[in-house]
């Protein structure tokens, strides 16, 4: 999530003790390894979709088995009063690093990412932008995941944080906005209360079917605003580039007055990203935002893939994949594609290079 300024150190402590007593009942096997498989990086999910141990940010969150063993890092998680997303310890191993990269992808956008450091030492340092700060243990901490950043863990011991995601409520936006105009002098302490049961609200809806037009020229804008105002771009690529975002919001809006998120207007919902995407990628080295990132890359992660999640439908009564069998015609270029469903990290990249989306223009770098 995009703040105002790198980092915030919010006016809320919790008991180290206890959260280092509770973790320490975790196995080194019970530790997931990093999804990009960054050296030294693992990680023990808490709330995830279904409760399962997945790296999956589409469903309905709820407590793994990992968080119903640990009484008091659930009361540190409802002492938010948020609905909460996915939330996980997150470790690294003494001389590794969590690598220089930029949350780009929709979760991410209007989520903010909260650190409370359990076991760590000054020589651990996390980087945003051109800021360098230790987070201590017990604090609480937000920062500006938009910025590329990174962690270095320099000392001979692991690190460990609790790091929740929500989007937050106007309560805690509240809070943030005061911590811009003065810097706290004293933090709310959530003490241990042993045996107390405590409610967590969680995420059910995070994702659409068919992303809404609402949505979908909200985030337009805002990549066209980042777009227009970067000093990277040319004029001339600016204005072909926001031209060709623009008729796509206004073609999926078409779509979406006529089917919804009715299963019959699938195919008709992909091949328009599918040749949206197609299109853009012809700027891919030519047009990027504010952080030097692609803006290819963050049209696909941003809008393009989480416009469509057919997956979290009740039922299929169609298959999507039979149906992308007939070419559609594409009424802005006048040609006709076939192509499979689905937008996914393992796909083809669609720049044409041959690689998977992940190891291409789905890369972290």
């Amino acid at each position: 999530m995009k703040l105002k300024r790198e980092f915030y150190r919010l006016p809320l402590q919790f008991d180290v003790a206890r959260m280092q007593q509770e973790i320490a009942q975790f196995t080194d096997a019970e530790w997931v390894p990093h999804h990009e498989n960054f050296a030294g990086n693992s990680a023990i999910p808490l709330i995830s979709v279904n409760g399962e141990f997945n790296n999956d940010f589409k469903g309905a969150m709820l407590p793994t088995s990992a968080l119903l063993r640990c009484e008091y890092l659930q009361q540190v998680i409802a002492s938010f009063g948020e609905v909460i997303g996915r939330t996980r310890l997150m470790r690294l191993d003494s001389g590794c690093e969590v690598p220089l990269h930029s949350d780009i992808n929709h979760h991410w956008y209007k989520r903010v990412r909260v650190h409370i450091p359990i076991v760590t030492t000054e020589d651990v340092v996390f980087q945003c932008n051109d800021k360098r700060v230790h987070m201590a243990a017990g604090d609480c901490w937000i920062f500006d995941s938009w910025k590329f950043h990174k962690v270095e863990n320099n000392s001979d011991q692991t690190r460990i944080h609790l790091v929740v995601d929500f989007a937050g409520s106007s309560r805690f936006w509240a809070m943030v906005e005061q911590m811009d105009e003065q810097i706290a002098t004293s933090a709310k302490f959530t003490h241990y209360q042993p045996q107390h049961t405590v409610n967590i609200r969680t995420e059910k809806h995070n994702y659409q079917i068919i992303m809404s037009p609402g949505e979908v020229e909200l985030l337009v804008n805002d990549l066209v605003a980042d777009v227009q105002s970067c000093q990277l771009n040319t004029t001339p690529i600016k204005a072909l580039f926001s031209q060709l975002l623009k008729g796509f919001v206004a073609d999926w809006r078409e779509l979406w007055f006529l089917y919804g998120e009715e299963n019959t207007g699938w195919p008709l919902f992909h091949h328009l990203r599918d040749e949206t995407l197609k299109q853009a990628s012809q700027y891919d080295k030519e047009v990027f935002i504010s952080n030097g990132t692609s803006a290819v890359k963050i049209l696909a992660q941003l809008i393009i893939g989480p416009s469509m999640n057919v997956a979290l439908a009740p039922q299929h009564t169609i298959s999507v994949e039979k149906s992308m069998d007939t070419p559609l015609p594409d009424k802005r270029i006048g040609t006709t594609t076939g192509i499979p469903i689905g937008l996914t990290r393992n796909s083809p990249c669609h720049c044409g290079s041959g690689d998977k989306y992940k190891n291409c223009h789905g890369k972290i770098t």
